[in-house]
């Protein structure tokens, strides 16, 4: 009984941390370049049971003895581009990322939405520096273009190139303040990814299936509690009832 009310709690606390994790996707479904956190809930070690009788153990199977919810994993898949027609809005086509310099040090971005500072720096939305390859990108007055490899011209003048930073397929991310991104990996300069000026990526947040996972986290959160309710009941019942001496 005692296992039975463990179990029913680790399903509530997986589910309720699924339905966090979920929420904050859907809130952030109109963030640019916002990349939704995605993961599954696994089984704790399981106990294999066995039947002993006539001398012998028979097996009969696994009992799963609780329920976990897995760190979330940044989904990576390409987002759709949006056109903005300013030329400080740049988009990525591609596994890369912006690089950003923060006073906790280099992150990453797919949030394109820049804008110039006092300085003429190009700058984020919260106003760290954007890094080309030679650090952050100052750009004089003018008309600017950036070419899809990340070049960047104020006219015919070549101003720098942004740092565009691919990671391998199996690098772990940790999402920050600011639509930002760290990870302990190794990256390298991209020469796959592409940008698109006056354009930003959407979310890839896929607002159908994150709905119909909500409600299938909410039910089954519900299942859970109803769960423990019930042992609840019981463990009360047979504290209170069983063994009760019959005063008839």
């Amino acid at each position: 009984m005692i296992r039975t009310i463990y179990q029913a709690a680790a399903g509530m606390m997986a589910q309720f941390t699924r339905q966090l994790t979920l929420a904050t996707n859907l809130a952030n479904i109109e963030t640019p370049g916002y990349r939704q956190q995605a993961s599954t809930i696994r089984d704790f070690q399981q106990m294999f049971l066995l039947r002993l009788g006539r001398g012998e153990a028979s097996p009969i199977g696994t009992l799963s003895t609780a329920v976990r919810w897995d760190k979330p994993m940044v989904d990576l898949r390409q987002g759709s581009l949006i056109e903005t027609g300013r030329p400080l809005d740049l988009a990525l086509a591609g596994r890369a990322f912006f690089a950003i310099q923060t006073p906790d040090g280099v992150e990453y971005t797919r949030d394109g939405r820049f804008q110039l500072d006092a300085q003429r720096r190009l700058v984020t939305a919260d106003g760290h520096p954007v890094l080309g390859e030679q650090g952050p990108l100052v750009l004089p007055p003018g008309e600017i273009w950036v070419e899809p490899d990340g070049t960047i011209l104020a006219g015919d003048e070549v101003v720098g190139r942004l740092l565009l930073v691919e990671f391998p397929p199996d690098a772990q991310f940790e999402p920050v303040a600011g639509n930002r991104y760290r990870t302990d990996a190794t990256g390298v300069p991209s020469e796959t990814t592409g940008i698109s000026q006056g354009f930003l990526e959407a979310s890839n947040v896929d607002l159908t299936q994150t709905l119909t996972d909500m409600l299938a986290a909410t039910r089954s959160y519900q299942l859970a509690a109803r769960s423990l309710q019930l042992a609840d009941e019981t463990l009360r019942l047979a504290v209170n009832s069983v063994g009760r001496v019959s005063q008839g």
